[in-house]
């Protein structure tokens, strides 16, 4: 079966890869944003704790 691209088909495929991009772009500065939130945000005591324990379990 013979795909006719004509002048509507094409820009609407332009289109749709376009607003794609767009999204996946887009998905992904979220995501890298929610990484650094996390990062900044202080530890607890308890984690703080966990994370000292294992700095010097894999020192020794």
């Amino acid at each position: 079966m013979a795909f006719d691209l004509d002048a509507p088909t094409i820009s609407l495929l332009v289109f749709g890869v376009a607003f794609a991009a767009l999204q996946v772009w887009w998905i992904g500065a979220l995501f890298a944003r929610n990484r650094r939130h996390r990062g900044e945000r202080p530890l607890s005591s308890e984690q703080f704790r966990r994370d000292l324990e294992r700095i010097f379990r894999q020192e020794s």
